[in-house]
């Protein structure tokens, strides 16, 4: 059972809430359910599919991430809930239960692979510019090389004097690490960290990513939710 609350803290709502950006076409849909309830939303792009629920009675529900926006869809399911129970729902947000939403999350992890990167410098008129590129065999390669790494993290909602209070994980490898203590996540639940090293020029057009990449990698040759099962 979700811990009740009477009121919460404005400033978590602004921080922590996740705001929903509507599209003209999400319009109302008629609902004749007469208790209090949060609807069924169903949302896919090409890593799978969520399930969510959201406090909403809109036919579609738009978010913005930096590598698009994800579609919610309302279906007839839903859950009979409190009146405190709106405000828990207020606070999670467009966040979704890790645990249901599994194959997703594998996906999600099986594409985000380790990368390099390349620092080379370039001539503009009287001077010299550095950048970076995933070009190997780019002229002018000054022999630094990043190792891209991306970890992931979730969210856990507990109740704090009588109010909601939203807390992230520590940053994992892996993100079934912390599912049982941090059930909430969302869509873009990864950020990228990356490694520095100095190579020879003459050796990064023929360099492996396995012979410098430091970084733990999850095991998903072990498709399972928990990572010790069988």
């Amino acid at each position: 059972m979700k811990p009740k609350v009477r009121k919460i803290y404005p400033k978590v709502l602004a921080l922590l809430a996740i705001p929903f950006i509507l599209s003209g076409c999400a319009k109302n849909v008629d609902c004749d359910i007469p208790e209090r309830h949060v609807h069924k939303y169903i949302g896919f792009d090409t890593r799978g599919i969520v399930t969510n629920y959201f406090d909403s009675e809109r036919e579609y529900i738009n978010k913005r991430y930096p590598f698009g926006t994800f579609q919610y869809q309302r279906k007839d399911d839903y859950l009979e809930i409190t009146k405190d129970d709106e405000e828990f729902y207020k606070v999670k947000g467009a966040l979704f239960k890790g645990e249901e939403n599994w194959h997703y999350l594998y996906n999600l992890m099986l594409n985000n692979e380790d990368y390099m990167e390349y620092e080379y410098k370039y001539r503009s008129g009287r001077y010299t510019h550095y950048a970076w590129t995933q070009d190997k065999n780019k002229s002018g390669l000054t022999g630094k090389v990043r190792v891209y790494h991306y970890k992931y993290y979730g969210y856990k909602i507990t109740c704090e004097n009588g109010e909601y209070v939203l807390e992230m994980s520590p940053y994992v490898d892996d993100i079934r690490d912390i599912l049982d203590e941090y059930p909430y996540v969302g869509l873009g639940c990864f950020d990228e960290f990356h490694k520095g090293y100095k190579i020879d020029p003459k050796k990064i057009p023929t360099l492996k990513l396995s012979e410098i990449d430091e970084f733990k990698q999850p095991d998903l040759t072990n498709k399972n939710l928990y990572t010790n099962s069988k």
